[in-house]
């Protein structure tokens, strides 16, 4: 009902704009309609997954608006537990023309930054409702400089619906400006984090290496019968979904390379904590010049102190410690291999800055 009563609409764009026939305005598929359709910086209308019709405009500068509003095409997809809040405070408080979100009435504070809206039934509740996270746009007589916004969901990385998602909702003038930053962390210490801020009842609940080995019992179950293949975590009652995927969550290799062939390698930048806790001028500035083209900060990175929030005090046990080196060895391997042979992807500093080499030696 919908796209009929958008028809009209379509087809007067159509034969105005690109002279196409009532028919194919009819019949083509709205991601092609919005494809064609926005191919000047007008505002124009765009099929929002099929419930709701949202006005776009990309200004000369590159700014993106929908429905009057800083709709992020920029994504900090993640991974969860290591560094993406602090990274994310370090880009809208230094990076030029970068400007906050803001949580809706009734939502924790940290929606502001990460808007779960693609990955959670949220995405039911249509653009309109995303876009309100976010400021107005500027007007057209504003200062001409080139603004965004951030989603920095982290568990965006190990969600393949997001991908998906993104593809379905923005407009086909939008998707070739999206751009991805991914931080990455030893996955090892990446689980030990997990652990820490998000396993409160249960075996294990205060003794890591207890839940450390229920948990690596089930992936060993769910493994013999469904396969070795963790990412995406297996939709079968052999496999418990939630602890599935609080391991999956680190093996990288797998994740990148979906999110690659999706949009390609040259839409992403990948850093480390490591790197990031080392050298954080270096790194933001890195951001800076793959999101803006510019390397020059408005203010320097303030290396926010919640970096510490991702780091558990006290450290993990030998025996825990060797036997996630072990599991997850493999899997630093691939990612090593991937990103070694990719000439697209940026890197920050660097492949061999980010600490891959010293994740596999800890196996």
């Amino acid at each position: 009902p919908t796209f009929r009563n958008a028809a009209p609409l379509w087809c007067s764009a159509c034969l105005c704009a690109l002279r196409l026939c009532i028919h194919v305005c009819v019949y083509m598929p709205s991601a092609l309609l919005a494809a064609a359709a926005a191919t000047s910086s007008q505002a124009v209308t765009n099929v929002t997954h099929g419930r709701s019709l949202v006005a776009h405009d990309i200004s000369r500068a590159g700014t993106f608006c929908l429905g009057g509003k800083l709709v992020p095409l920029t994504f900090l997809l993640g991974c969860q537990r290591c560094g993406s809040n602090s990274l994310y405070e370090d880009i809208v408080g230094s990076i030029r023309g970068a400007r906050s979100g803001h949580a809706l009435r009734g939502e924790p504070d940290y929606y502001a930054r990460e808007q779960h809206f693609y990955a959670t039934d949220s995405w039911s509740r249509g653009m309109g409702f995303y876009a309100d996270h976010f400021p107005e746009c500027p007007g057209r007589n504003a200062h001409p400089q080139y603004q965004f916004t951030v989603d920095a969901t982290p568990a965006y990385l190990r969600k393949p619906i997001v991908a998906d998602r993104l593809q379905a909702t923005l407009p086909g003038a939008a998707q070739p400006l999206l751009k991805f930053v991914v931080i990455l962390r030893d996955p090892a210490l990446r689980l030990y984090a997990y652990w820490d801020a998000f396993v409160l009842s249960g075996t294990g609940v205060k003794n890591f290496d207890n839940w450390l080995k229920v948990t690596m019992d089930a992936v060993r179950e769910c493994q013999r019968n469904h396969g070795d293949d963790l990412w995406p975590p297996p939709d079968t009652f052999h496999c418990d979904e939630d602890t599935i995927e609080g391991v999956a969550a680190g093996v990288y290799h797998a994740q990148l390379e979906y999110w690659f062939k999706r949009f390609g390698p040259k839409r992403f930048l990948l850093t480390s904590t490591d790197a990031y806790e080392e050298d954080t001028q270096r790194v933001v500035k890195d951001v800076s010049h793959f999101l803006t083209g510019s390397a020059e900060l408005a203010s320097p990175a303030r290396h926010p102190s919640n970096i510490d929030s991702i780091k558990v005090f006290g450290g993990m046990s030998s025996d825990a410690r060797t036997k996630l080196g072990r599991f997850y060895q493999p899997h630093n391997s691939k990612l090593l291999h991937l990103l070694t042979h990719q000439t697209q992807v940026t890197f920050s500093p660097s492949v061999k800055q980010l600490g891959v080499q010293g994740w596999i030696a800890g196996g």
